[in-house]
């Protein structure tokens, strides 16, 4: 095998000062890849596996005696990356079938083997191994699909001097066996006796600018600062979810009250009166004359109050529903997944990378950093953007009551008129439909951040694999959680007020 790659500088942004970089490599191999913090190597390695291109930079790579299939490179990252979800056999496993292998336990075994872990690792969890072992684990996993070069990308940082040296070993017993390695280190007495004579490739990072970074006007361990932060992301970018969901539920709500008022149009209920085939017995003995007579009284009485009665009906379902009802629990049940999610998401992150516990070591208290901005900022936000969704249903509402199709009010300021007298008409305080709204959409935020709290620290040794499932499970408690309180109100204000008559 051999291997060129020549690179060229052609712009600015290329992250390297030097005019062109060259690198040489045969099997067997260890090319050392060196230079400062900042000057491209990780770079160039991420382009190599197109991951990421490289800036302001013509790259180009020839292979020689390796098959057009398996001219690709394989990474270990920095202190070794595994599948989190994935132990370390299924790891290898998924490794050897997207090479097309058979992932049999005896292939697996064997890719463990040689990177000396044992077969008793295969069970284990990417949390459960050591740093030296998670390098291993990595290292057999890209050695499992035969790629001819691998990119070693910091592999000593953070082990102790023994595992360290262990990992220099293994490489070593790779490369005699063929195995072609570009090693990025800065650690010069592990990687000096891996890198092969006249394999070494120095690059040159270019000058650093004397620009002082901004400086933050207040920092952001600051309460003020972190409350504001939530309270933008959960006011301002929750509210085009908010919009969006009430415009289509107040369209298709409205659209479908309206059809169910149109069934009692005029025309329908006199069809139900009058017989349009009435027999000859019935015109004998005068029941027709009778039907007409009753059929014009029907249409005078009906013309008068029946368009009133179906103003009032669709008024007090429109202003009951989307503002007692549906505004509060639908703007609940989206921000369980909104606010709710994102924060047990927060909580359990924390807890699964020890920030948690650093907090406390910092005489913090977790759940006062986390949950304290959280609640103030939330509980700001849900009645605000209950508010916007009410509204907005209300004013699709408008549009369909207005429509040619169905013309329930003669103009807007009927429309508006109907809905404040049955909005605005209450007992007390406790049954005054906006107010109770407000207080609605408070009780519903509480119990979603009472249970994205509980789930969120639910363990204390909870992994990064873990955390999608915390968001899930508070996600779900909460909604379940919102719909039973929404259950309880509507019985307790049934018991403060029941529904009045909508012809009073």
């Amino acid at each position: 095998m051999h291997l060129h790659v020549n690179i060229r500088s052609s712009g600015p942004l290329c992250p390297f000062a030097n005019e062109s970089v060259q690198m040489e490599l045969e099997a067997g191999e260890c090319l050392w890849l060196k230079g400062d913090s900042g000057a491209g190597k990780s770079s160039i390695a991420l382009h190599l596996l197109g991951l990421r291109p490289l800036r302001d930079a013509q790259v180009g790579v020839v292979w020689e005696g390796v098959d057009e299939t398996n001219r690709a490179f394989g990474m270990v990252f920095q202190q070794g990356v595994l599948i989190d979800s994935l132990n370390v056999g299924e790891n290898i496993g998924l490794a050897i079938r997207r090479a097309g292998g058979s992932a049999s336990r005896e292939a697996i075994r064997k890719a463990l083997t040689e990177v000396g872990l044992a077969e008793t690792d295969t069970s284990k969890m990417p949390g459960q191994l050591s740093g030296g072992m998670l390098r291993r684990a990595s290292l057999a996993q890209v050695l499992a699909q035969g790629r001819p070069v691998i990119v070693l990308d910091e592999p000593f940082v953070g082990l102790d001097p023994t595992n360290a040296r262990g990992i220099v070993s293994l490489i070593q017993d790779l490369m005699a066996r063929g195995q072609s390695f570009i090693l990025i280190s800065h650690e010069d007495q592990f990687a000096a006796p891996l890198a092969t004579p006249g394999r070494e490739v120095q690059l040159v990072a270019h000058p650093v600018s004397d620009v002082t970074p901004r400086n933050r006007l207040m920092p952001h361990w600051s309460f003020f600062v972190r409350t504001s932060r939530r309270l933008f992301d959960y006011l301002v970018i929750s509210a085009p979810l908010i919009l969006f969901a009430f415009m289509a539920a107040g369209i298709a709500i409205s659209m479908l009250f309206s059809e169910l008022l149109e069934a009692t149009n005029v025309d329908s209920l006199r069809r139900q009166i009058i017989d349009p085939n009435p027999s000859f017995m019935e015109k004998l003995f005068g029941v027709t004359l009778f039907q007409k007579f009753v059929g014009y009284e029907f249409d005078r009485i009906a013309s008068e109050h029946l368009p009133e009665i179906r103003r009032r009906v669709f008024a007090m379902g429109i202003s009951r529903g989307f503002i007692i009802e549906l505004g509060p629990m639908l703007t609940a049940l989206l921000l369980a997944g909104r606010i709710g999610g994102s924060y047990a998401g927060e909580v359990s992150m924390m807890q699964a990378t020890h920030q948690n516990q650093l907090l406390r070591t910092l005489g913090v208290s977790p759940r006062k950093w986390t949950l304290g901005p959280a609640a103030i900022a939330a509980l700001i936000a849900a009645p605000v953007l209950t508010a916007i969704g009410v509204g907005t249903s209300l004013l699709m509402a408008r549009v369909v009551a207005l429509s040619s199709g169905y013309e329930l009010f003669a103009n807007g300021e009927q429309y508006w008129q109907a809905i404040s007298e049955k909005a605005l008409v209450y007992q007390s305080l406790w049954t005054y439909p906006p107010f109770v709204c407000f207080y609605h959409s408070m009780i519903f935020m509480i119990l979603i951040l009472g249970v994205s709290e509980a789930f969120g620290r639910l363990r204390p040794d909870i992994q990064p694999r873990d955390v999608p499932r915390a968001i899930t499970w508070a996600v779900v408690g909460a909604s379940l959680a919102i719909i039973v309180a929404d259950w309880g109100l509507a019985q307790w204000l049934l018991y403060l007020q029941p529904i009045q008559n909508f012809l009073e």
